[in-house]
């Protein structure tokens, strides 16, 4: 593996571990709006943007704005089925089955950016609406690091996946590939197995939160990196992430815990 590679795989368990480290300060709805947000997808995009070029990258963005969709039904089916008490591994497949429905219908259809932001706002409401809300308030977990280290090395994997996948396929299955829930599937599976349903609600309530950075983030690239060029796209792209996620928090009211 050449070093770029592996710099670029480690961006997954950063990530992660900056979301786990999180919740041990702020509680579970913090991590999971960090774990929301393109902290992975966004450095990669601009790798692709640097290997392909601007058009590419543009075009890979537009899928993984709309590809949000996915991500909203991977929340909603993992929160549902974890509320049910199937534990983590059938929520996940869950999760996971419901992702692969929503994004694999969106990567065959292609869609243009106007069409890919309604899908992404449409996804995203529908996931704040339709997930189960936490019954009592939440506290600040515990996480050990035998466990911080299991969530590291799962992303390493998937990170790994992703960026190997990217470098061989078109804009358009490279944009489905940036949008898999890579920390939407270590964080939420961890938090159900050791703090329940309850945690997940709030985890999963907190990626929403973040998931509105994560399209604020590919919307300006899908719409800048052509016009503008890869540099002021992505220089405008990270601001107003995280301007969205700042105001999204305050709208939807996601608190700090006490």
């Amino acid at each position: 593996m050449s070093l770029e590679l592996a710099l670029r795989v480690a961006l997954a368990p950063l990530a992660v571990g900056i979301a786990s480290l999180a919740a041990r300060r702020w509680g579970h709805a913090v991590s999971g709006y960090l774990g929301g947000m393109p902290l992975i997808g966004g450095p990669i995009t601009f790798f692709l943007a640097q290997d392909y070029g601007p058009r590419f990258a543009a075009q890979s963005a537009a899928v993984t704005l709309a590809a949000v969709a996915g991500q909203a039904a991977y929340l909603v089916a993992f929160a549902h089925l974890a509320r049910g008490r199937r534990g983590w591994l059938l929520a996940l497949a869950g999760g996971w089955i419901a992702f692969a429905l929503v994004s694999g219908a969106i990567a065959l259809g292609g869609p243009p950016l106007p069409a890919a932001i309604a899908l992404a706002v449409a996804g995203l409401a529908a996931a704040w609406t339709g997930l189960p809300r936490p019954r009592e308030a939440g506290g600040l977990p515990a996480v050990p690091n035998a466990e911080l280290y299991l969530r590291l090395a799962a992303a390493l994997v998937l990170a790994f996946a992703i960026v190997t996948g990217a470098r061989t396929l078109g804009p358009v299955w490279s944009g489905l590939l940036l949008s898999l829930p890579v920390t939407g599937s270590i964080v939420p599976p961890f938090t159900l197995a050791l703090y329940g349903a309850d945690a997940v609600a709030r985890v999963t309530r907190g990626f929403v939160v973040g998931l509105t950075a994560f399209s604020t983030f590919f919307l300006v690239v899908a719409a800048c990196a052509v016009p503008l060029g890869t540099a002021p796209a992505f220089l405008l792209a990270v601001p107003a992430a995280l301007a969205a996620v700042s105001i999204s928090s305050r709208l939807l009211k996601i608190r700090l815990a006490p």
